[in-house]
């Protein structure tokens, strides 16, 4: 039995060596995310907008799964949206996990924002810098380079916000279809964050900014902060995390997976100040989202205008964004078409999580496909 089972306990021996040495000396080589073809289509210094064109003609497996690509083309192209203070790449997170290339095998135009990284030099971007500038211009350019009128939005978290924001003031009919995953609307509805705003608001005489905060310079959260407070809503997961990588190391795709994903909690950009200023005083305090309308630079976005075609998930155990927070889109919009779904998974894992694939992913692909044709 010895000389059966020696060669295997010697041979992951020298794996598990391996890769904990690589693991510190090496860590890019174990990072896989961001790897899927693409061309950039506009840069505008920070910003730029990606094109992913076909990528697979035969059948491939996405997460244990076979997906076949599809050889016919849906007519409205798709605009993904990440958030701010994470990077674009949560959409390319590795090959077996990537939403680009799930969605362009289901047979559709596939366009991806990138916000870049902003430093403290850039603490004075906006929400309308964010909104009524580059998605708008990001629009623009997917409808001139698709050739169609229409394009249709999906947006994580921030993402979502964003995108409702700029349907809601730019109300001309270039927005067929919305998805919003783990978005929060109603700020004082999200746990116990939500208590405290709506504490402040009802004990503070003045809401709008005091002078002593004029400055959004004071705002502007480093990327390392805002991993560090990201992590601090599920403490316990990275100790399990660890203990998962060391019982696995000797499997180089469970360590270029696990590095891969950690990368997304470990490496985050900063969080500019003027948009920090107002998701607190705007945003959180006031909670004018929930009220449905809210000034953005120039525009006054009246969430209640919006007449895409709306879906809008919530994760049934997301620490961050309730599914009460979320689900107030249904009560603001009035547009014909809306549906709105908890699906499970944490704020991660609802939108990347192992059954994302199964419920978000494979939802949101269906319900797309059956309205942009």
């Amino acid at each position: 039995m010895s000389s059966t089972s020696s060669p295997s306990f010697f041979k992951q021996a020298y794996f598990f060596a391996r890769n904990a040495i690589e693991r510190r000396t090496n860590t890019e080589k174990f990072i896989v995310a961001d790897k899927t073809r693409h061309e950039v289509l506009f840069s505008d210094g920070l910003m730029e907008l990606r094109y992913y064109p076909q990528q697979d003609s035969h059948t491939f497996e996405l997460d244990g799964d076979a997906v076949t690509p599809q050889t016919q083309q849906h007519k409205t192209p798709i605009l993904l949206v990440p958030p701010l203070g994470v990077f674009h790449w949560i959409y390319d997170l590795m090959a077996e996990r990537s939403w680009v290339r799930f969605l362009n095998a289901n047979g559709f135009q596939v366009y991806l924002v990138n916000w870049g990284a902003p430093s403290k030099l850039d603490a004075d971007l906006s929400i309308d810098t964010y909104v009524n500038h580059w998605l708008k211009t990001a629009v623009d350019q997917v409808q001139q380079h698709s050739g169609e009128p229409q394009v249709s939005l999906v947006g994580y978290c921030m993402g979502g916000l964003l995108t409702l924001l700029y349907a809601g003031a730019h109300n001309n009919g270039q927005i067929r279809n919305i998805v919003t995953i783990a978005s929060p609307i109603d700020f004082h509805a999200s746990h116990v964050y939500g208590k405290l705003l709506g504490w402040v608001k009802r004990n503070t005489k003045r809401v709008p900014i005091p002078k002593a905060f004029a400055d959004s310079k004071r705002f502007h959260v480093p990327g390392d902060i805002l991993s560090v407070l990201f992590k601090l809503t599920n403490p316990l997961a990275g100790v399990v995390s660890y203990f998962d990588l060391v019982r696995h190391l000797s499997d180089r795709d469970y360590v270029k997976a696990h590095l891969t994903t950690r990368e997304w909690f470990n490496n985050m950009p900063d969080y500019p100040g003027a948009t920090v200023q107002q998701l607190v005083f705007d945003f959180g305090i006031k909670n004018a989202l929930a009220e449905g309308r809210v000034r953005i630079g120039d525009q006054v976005s009246d969430l209640s205008a919006i007449k895409s075609n709306l879906l809008s998930f919530a994760g049934a155990s997301d620490k961050i964004v309730s599914i009460e927070a979320a689900k107030k889109i249904m009560d603001i919009g009035t547009m014909d078409d809306k549906t709105f779904m908890v699906v499970p998974g944490g704020h991660a894992g609802v939108f990347a999580g192992g059954k994302a694939q199964d419920h978000t992913w494979v939802i949101t692909a269906q319900w797309l496909a059956e309205r942009s044709d």
